[in-house]
């Protein structure tokens, strides 16, 4: 029997399997205007995380859309993003809608998603989104609206990712319009705290030129002494590269701490009707900037806990026109007069990556990306340290490459293999079975900020379908004088 190089079997014994130790729920506690995570000032360096393929939607199916699309049930996305997430420096995502579903099939999804956050340093604001077209005066949606809200504490108040409940979004512009829903809030928040004391609970108030936020209201019982169980206000703000006194007139109204929970621009400047990621990432830039010198981490007597990027990716179903999931459109979601550069915020497009049009061959699923401008803008503030070392290392991966799904099953799938490069250059894989012996190669060209995906669909060179069992794969980059090599292990199964 012959046997593999030396070299081969070198790396054959020095590869290890990812194997991710998780711990115990982590305490999570608000003191004044601080946010504390096991005790010490936290600072929240989020994005929101709802990255619906192209061709799908969030509702019903319609039309073009595949209806019904849950994020957290489909890993070989998450898994994919959150390694790129973290490398940016992100350390929280917000998930909407997360604690609506408490059913055994849901858990067991969520379950797997947070102990993935957790193995890539981030933890998940967990939301529940009571309707906005439901009667908030209805007793039986109020005691619905509750039990569900508990019911997610409870079925993950244990996990190590969970950083903050969150009941609502946006409740000032719709169901905040109810003379009883701070009350409301406040008494389901009770009843969070009650459940789990180790987290905070939080809502959520969005802002458009007709409606104010509530914060701080006597009138609407959204004061301190009305809201005596909620432990932080989030804040949606889209006032263009400065938030215009926001924090300021906040001070004054609450004492609690506050997370700026969406913030951003679009990347479609509507005046040259194309898209332009300067201006998003100009935008960014400054506003992070501005939530950077009211943070309380830094100064116990400033209101804010941190921001959260508006969003990871496009999310094409948004526009409600003909063949919407299926078409990047450009329709205005609002405006903001006084945002003189680009008044119109397209709906479709505040994703940190671009996503692309669905392709038969090269992106049947809908899901490849392409990191904007926004992305380097936001990774300068919170992992310089990352995008230095990746510009002026000589490592041609910016990142692991992972593949997923692994296990993956021959005949039916391929194993996806994403690549993230520093420079433009040639990744080649090739495929040895467990004993060093070749099986096949494939290589493709990349061009950065792009993510690129290769696939492995189970054959060898000659066209055969291999045995189940274990492989291993060399992954190869090259370009820009870089080069660069990693390992993956492989496992087929029939």
């Amino acid at each position: 029997m012959s046997q593999a190089p030396l070299a081969f079997r070198a790396i054959v014994l020095l590869f290890v399997l990812d194997a991710p130790l998780f711990g115990v729920a982590t305490v999570v506690t608000v003191s004044g205007r601080q946010l504390l995570v096991s005790g010490q000032p936290y600072t929240v360096q989020g994005v929101n995380y709802s990255p619906t393929p192209v061709g799908t939607t969030v509702g019903a199916t319609a039309a073009s859309c595949t209806g019904g699309y849950q994020w957290w049930a489909d890993p070989s996305t998450y898994n994919s993003d959150f390694p790129l997430i973290r490398r940016m420096g992100a350390n929280t995502i917000r998930a909407y809608g997360i604690l609506n579903d408490t059913s055994a099939t849901q858990q067991q999804y969520v379950n797997a998603m947070l102990d993935a956050a957790a193995a890539n340093g981030l933890y998940v604001i967990m939301n529940h989104y009571p309707s906005h077209s439901a009667n908030p005066a209805n007793a039986g949606q109020q005691a619905a609206w509750q039990a569900e809200f508990v019911a997610g504490i409870n079925a993950y108040e244990n996990k190590e990712a969970v950083l903050i409940w969150e009941f609502g979004n946006e409740n000032n512009l719709d169901n905040g319009q109810f003379g009883g829903w701070y009350p409301l809030v406040n008494t389901i928040a009770g009843a969070g705290q009650a459940a789990d004391a180790n987290h905070p609970i939080m809502t959520v108030e969005g802002e458009t030129s007709l409606i104010a936020y509530s914060v701080g209201s006597a009138a609407r019982s959204a004061n301190d002494a009305s809201m005596t169980n909620l432990d932080i206000w989030g804040i949606n703000a889209y006032r263009g590269t400065s938030f215009r006194g926001l924090f300021e007139s906040v001070v004054t109204s609450t004492t609690k701490p506050v997370l700026i929970t969406e913030f951003g621009k679009d990347a479609y400047l509507d005046s040259s009707a194309q898209e332009n990621q300067t201006l998003q990432a100009t935008h960014l830039s400054a506003q992070w900037q501005e939530i950077s010198s009211h943070l309380s981490a830094n100064d116990v007597t400033k209101p804010l806990v941190g921001g959260v990027v508006f969003e990871w990716t496009d999310e094409w179903w948004k526009d409600a026109g003909a063949n919407t999931c299926l078409q990047h459109d450009t329709t205005i979601l609002f405006s903001r007069p006084l945002v003189t550069e680009d008044p119109g915020y397209n709906d479709e497009w505040f994703g940190l990556a671009g996503v692309s049009p669905v392709n038969a061959i090269s992106n049947p699923a809908g899901k490849a990306r392409s990191l904007r401008a926004g992305y380097t803008t936001m990774q300068s503030f919170w992992n310089p340290s990352a995008l230095a070392s990746a510009s002026a290392s000589g490592s041609f991966f910016s990142d692991i490459v992972r593949n997923y799904p692994n296990p993956f099953r021959l005949g039916r799938e391929s194993t996806k293999f994403v690549i993230q490069a520093t420079v433009a250059g040639t990744v080649n894989l090739s495929v040895y079975d467990a004993g060093g012996h070749f099986v096949t190669s494939f290589k493709a060209e990349v061009t950065p900020p792009a993510r690129t995906e290769m696939f492995w669909d189970g054959y060898n060179g000659q066209g055969q379908q291999v045995s189940s069992g274990l492989y291993l794969v060399r992954i190869e980059g090259s370009g820009s004088g870089k080069k660069d090599t990693q390992f993956r292990k492989v496992v087929a199964v029939k």
